[in-house]
């Protein structure tokens, strides 16, 4: 135990600065944190991915740098501020480390841009490719395979307008969000083109439908390092790909629930027709108080191989991109959620798209709850339900910064450094700029937003929202037995 403490204790701040050669030589720790970050920084390129080992082959175990540690329970994890222990796996694990000691960026706080494209969605749009014993009646093992045809994703001008509105509303946009499925490749590299910074990055579900062959369903988050040039003596850009770990199934309840009946038999259970390749699993450092990771879909909800890894770990921020319905506390992703939230104390934000969260549809109409399309939760303010009203295309998420302090099981505290992200309000935006006037009412709404942070469904009291009041006099909050995807 004493061994353990004295090596945790000497790995304070490993993973989250970049790797700067300037401290290769200097007194005390300097030259092993120098060598150590060398460590994990040549790991990357091996097939067991990134470790802080020198001699331990990553199939066998791995150590990787922690931003938390369980205040609940006792395990292994439970023993470390700063290392984390992960057993050999499949999972390879990646890792980057942007944030610098000398350029604070963003300091206490970010700000990011959801856009829940698409706005619509389609039962065509959900189609069968393969099947077994699937004909007027399903026999005992009949499956079947189904693509999704995505829509076209947003234009550039769309984002362009977004982006523009949001900075006039609240400043300086930090990260752009799209969800699972969003665009296909050419629509990424076109909108990260335009709009990728060094100051702002951009992630989102990125999907090809399959056809002879299996289809594309991955993540695609685009950084740029400032402090690395090119052979141009441009800012290096980052992209980073990592592909759904498992396949998204349906069953009849959510084949009744979307409505795609007559698509897919609906006795039958349907497989997501995706490639599955190596698993892998990023995690990026931008700020000392924030190593973020992104997961899609059923990955969240899923205890294995990527749980391990992210409970070992413990990044401050998950982002789960969903094609799902809407991200209300009481369904799967809210549960899930609150399992990170718990232990090891990540914050998670869950976003899905408009156009899949209204074609979910309640077996109670009165209680139909479509427009959440995000769901934020972290292990101080609790859970916050994200809507997005009509007549607005995309929501500003305020996110801030409080700092806990966390003790081992051996009582050693960490000096109040722990970061735990916190909501600290949303706005509403739209592509309409007539839209966007501030009124009495909005500035009402964000105080009630920011002094009751879980507050749920936010929107401004127009006409068309007290039409709506007056027309379901008694809604009430959804059951918690609604379908599940």
């Amino acid at each position: 135990m004493d061994l353990l403490g004295a090596a945790d204790q000497a790995c304070v701040g490993l993973g989250i600065y970049k790797l700067d050669r300037r401290r290769r030589r200097g007194g005390g720790l300097v030259p092993f944190h120098f060598q150590a970050e060398g460590i994990l920084v040549d790991s990357m390129s091996s097939p067991g991915g990134a470790t802080l080992c020198k001699s331990i082959d990553a199939g066998r175990a791995r150590v990787l740098p922690k931003m938390h540690t369980p205040q609940s329970g006792l395990t292994i994890r439970s023993l470390s501020h700063h290392l984390g222990y992960c057993p050999g796996s499949d999972m390879r694990p990646k890792w980057a480390s942007l944030a610098s000691k000398e350029k604070q960026k963003w300091s206490h706080s970010l700000n990011l841009l959801v856009i829940p494209w698409p706005k619509i969605v389609d039962p065509a749009q959900f189609v069968a490719t393969r099947s077994r014993d699937v004909a007027d009646e399903v026999r005992r093992g009949g499956y079947g395979l189904f693509t999704f045809r995505p829509s076209p994703g947003p234009s550039v001008a769309h984002v362009r307008d977004l982006l523009q509105n949001a900075e006039v509303r609240v400043g300086k946009i930090n990260g752009i969000v799209f969800p699972e499925l969003a665009m296909t490749d050419p629509e990424f590299d076109d909108i990260s083109n335009q709009f990728l910074t060094t100051d702002r990055f951009i992630v989102a579900g990125v999907g090809e439908p399959a056809n002879n062959s299996a289809g594309r369903n991955i993540a695609c988050w685009d950084l740029i390092d400032p402090d690395m040039l090119d052979k141009e003596r441009k800012p290096v850009r980052y992209r980073i790909p990592q592909k759904k770990h498992h396949r998204w199934k349906l069953d009849k309840g959510q084949i009744v629930q979307y409505g795609i009946g007559t698509n897919l038999h609906p006795m039958a259970n349907w497989w997501e027709h995706i490639e599955l390749g190596d698993r892998e699993i990023s995690f990026v450092s931008l700020q000392p108080w924030l190593t973020m990771s992104v997961l899609i879909c059923e990955d969240l909800a899923r205890p294995d191989p990527v749980g391990d890894i992210i409970r070992s770990v413990g990044p401050n921020l998950i982002i789960a991109l969903l094609s799902d319905g809407p991200q209300i506390a009481s369904r799967w992703p809210g549960r899930y959620a609150s399992g990170f939230a718990d232990d090891p104390g990540s914050s998670v934000l869950t976003v899905t798209s408009l156009g899949m969260s209204r074609l979910s549809r309640p077996q109670d109409p009165s209680r139909d709850r479509s427009g959440v399309v995000a769901l934020w939760r972290d292990a101080k303010t609790g859970t916050t339900e994200i809507s997005l009203p009509d007549k607005y295309d995309a929501i500003v998420l305020n996110i801030t910064v409080e700092y806990y302090e966390e003790w081992t099981a051996d009582g050693r505290g960490d000096g109040k450094s722990s970061g735990y992200p916190v909501l600290s309000g949303y706005h509403l935006i739209s592509r309409s700029k007539q839209t966007e006037r501030r009124t009495e009412n909005d500035d009402n709404l964000n105080r009630r937003r920011s002094d009751s942070v879980p507050s749920v469904e936010a929107a401004p009291r127009g006409p068309a929202a007290q039409a709506d009041e007056a027309s379901h006099p008694g809604r009430q909050r959804p059951s918690p037995k609604l379908q599940e995807k």
